[in-house]
Order: C-alpha cells, then sequence, then structure tokens
C-alpha cells in the first residue's frame, strides 16, 4: 500500500543527484537477498523486498524476471512516488527440488533512470520431511470470520523417534495445532497441522510464519509460511490516490465510496493533515454505500506530500477504513 528541493529547481540549478544505477538503487533497496534456511519438500516460501522510494522522483518498476519457473512473483505497486514504498514479494516452490536451491528474479526500473536490480532467494531443501500442501494460505478473507486451514507433513528419515517438541508463530493472529496421525516402526511419522486465522488480524496483506521445532540436532527447525488477504468489512475505494504533480495553491475535488455489505453510518471522517477536508454539515444516515468528496488544497510546501484519511463507522468492532493520499508539489 513506502526530496526537499523542487524537481525544476534542482536541474536549473546543479545536475540532478541520480546518476548511475549505483547512485539510487543502492539506497531504495534495503535487502538484495534472502536465505530460507533448511525446509520441508512441497514448501512455498514467501519474501518481500521492500523498495523504499528515498530519491526525489517517481520510481517505475516495467518488468520482471524470474530466474526459475519455480518461483512466482506478486509486485505491491508498480509506480512509487517520492516518499512511498512497495514490496516485491518472491514466492519458490519447493515440490520439484531438492538439496540447495537458488532462485530470485531480475527487476527492471524504467523511471528515474533505467536500473535493474538483482533480487535473490536461496534454501536447502530436505528430502526426509515433505509438506503437503506447502504453505498455509488463506486467501482472501473477511476479518471477522475464522479461517480454518490443514496441511500434512510426513517424515520418512531414519532418526528413531523423530517428533515435532515446540511450535510457534511471529504473531498472535494465527493459532496452530498439530496432532501426530501415525507412525512407523522404522521411523517415519505422518502429522496433521491445523493453522486458524484469528479476528484480530490487520486487514491488508498479512504475512506470518509457523515455526516447527524437532527433535533432530542437525536440522532443528521447520519452516511453514502464513498469508492471507484479510478485508474489513468496511472498505474505501480507491483505497490510494495519487494526485501526481500538483502546484502550490491548487484545489482538487476527488469523490471516493465507502461500502459494507451491511447498512451504517459515517460516524466520523478524520484527514491526517489539514490540508484534505470532507464535506461539511452532512446528516448522517444509515447506507450500505456512501459517496464522499474529498477537497485538497495544496499546500505551499513543495515537495512529496502524503498523508491519510480514516472513514470511522458504527460497525460494531471494525476498524476505520484508511486511505492512503500522495501528491508531489511544485511551485
Amino acid at each position: 500500500m513506502r526530496f526537499a528541493l523542487p524537481v525544476l529547481v534542482a536541474l536549473m540549478i546543479a545536475p540532478p543527484r541520480i546518476a548511475t544505477v549505483g547512485d539510487w538503487t543502492e539506497t531504495v533497496f534495503p535487502e538484495r537477498s534472502h536465505e530460507f534456511g533448511t525446509v520441508a519438500r512441497g514448501s512455498k516460501l514467501h519474501h518481500s523486498f521492500k523498495l523504499i522510494n528515498s530519491t526525489s522522483q517517481e520510481i517505475h518498476i516495467a518488468s520482471w524476471k524470474t530466474k526459475c519457473g519455480c518461483t512466482e512473483v506478486k509486485i505491491g505497486a508498480r509506480d512509487i512516488p517520492p516518499g512511498t514504498q512497495t514490496v516485491i514479494e518472491a514466492v519458490i516452490d519447493t515440490t520439484n527440488f531438492t538439496g540447495p536451491k537458488a532462485s530470485g528474479l531480475i527487476l527492471f526500473l524504467d523511471r528515474p533512470t533505467s536500473a535493474s536490480v538483482d533480487l535473490g532467494i536461496s534454501c536447502f531443501i530436505r528430502t526426509d520431511v515433505t509438506l503437503t500442501p506447502g504453505q498455509v494460505d488463506f486467501g482472501v478473507v473477511n476479518r471477522s470470520k475464522n479461517p480454518r486451514l490443514e496441511l500434512t507433513m510426513a517424515y520418512t528419515g531414519a532418526q528413531p523417534n523423530w517428533a515435532v517438541t515446540e511450535m510457534r508463530t511471529i504473531s498472535d493472529h494465527v493459532v496452530a495445532e498439530l496432532k501426530e496421525q501415525g507412525r512407523s516402526p522404522g521411523g517415519s511419522v505422518n502429522y496433521l497441522l491445523t493453522a486458524t486465522l484469528k479476528p484480530s488480524a490487520p486487514v491488508g496483506i498479512f504475512k506470518d510464519q509457523i515455526t516447527l521445532k524437532t527433535n533432530d540436532p542437525n536440522t532443528p527447525t521447520i519452516p511453514v509460511s502464513v498469508s492471507a488477504v484479510v478485508q474489513s468489512n468496511v472498505v474505501v475505494s480507491p483505497s490510494v490516490i495519487n494526485f501526481g504533480t500538483v502546484k502550490a495553491g491548487q484545489t482538487i475535488q476527488k469523490t471516493v465510496l465507502v461500502r459494507s455489505s451491511q447498512p451504517f453510518q459515517l460516524t466520523e471522517i478524520k484527514p491526517g493533515q489539514p490540508d484534505i477536508t470532507p464535506p461539511s454539515g452532512t446528516t448522517p444516515s444509515s447506507k450500505g454505500l456512501h459517496s464522499v468528496v474529498l477537497t485538497f488544497k495544496v499546500p505551499s510546501r513543495p515537495g512529496p506530500y502524503n498523508t491519510t484519511v480514516e472513514f470511522e463507522t458504527d460497525v460494531k468492532d471494525e476498524p476505520a477504513a484508511r486511505l492512503s493520499a500522495f501528491a508531489n508539489i511544485v511551485p
């Protein structure tokens, strides 16, 4: 859903600060590689690389190329205004591989200047532990529900009495349960892993990880990726407004829609900055769709601008719907 000088002034008084590939891509990518460690075969491993636009110009992602057919790429946003950021998520499917595996992607940028960035991911895939399916992916879910998924894990190694001794998650929004389903005299064992997403999960793209701790001294942990897109009962559309390049003193109006599956009242609209104002004097009414006109009075300070607008409602236990607004102000 992540300078001071105006671009025109900077061009008149000095050459642009952005000159070579190394000058700016090294500053906007805080991380370029990730090692997952030892994982179960069949795992689908997620990692999000951040692109933080700390430059004074908009960055645009033109395209990308994966290093392996086992890798999938998801881009949060392709246009990244100054002062904002996005994520590039790489997902590697380990089903058809064992042993060391390296992959990743090449990201191609064409603004502010052309550049390519290598983002690498790697892991070591076990032959004796298999996870089916390879991840806990709840998909698109409503935060008021309690979605639940089951996975099976099989150990076929030679260690006697191999067992999972402990489980932990990164956050408290996921509840994980593990039950032993059967054990053979030769040491093979099957487990059923159940994961439940709690209503406390934050709205938006949600990531977590279940870590299984075993009694294997050589590879004591097995990671299981958890992902979901959590939707609120109340949503605002669009959720992001990019005003683009605007002039100081300009007045712009945008209409947004706030909707829910049940009738509700808009109890308060709270802009993060006084430059954006909601309509005044409206009479609260209970309905499933509210149309709101926001007025943006562009401030005189040049440079990147960003703020949020929160829409509070009378829907019980529901957080405020949030809109993000961006602009680049010139004199």
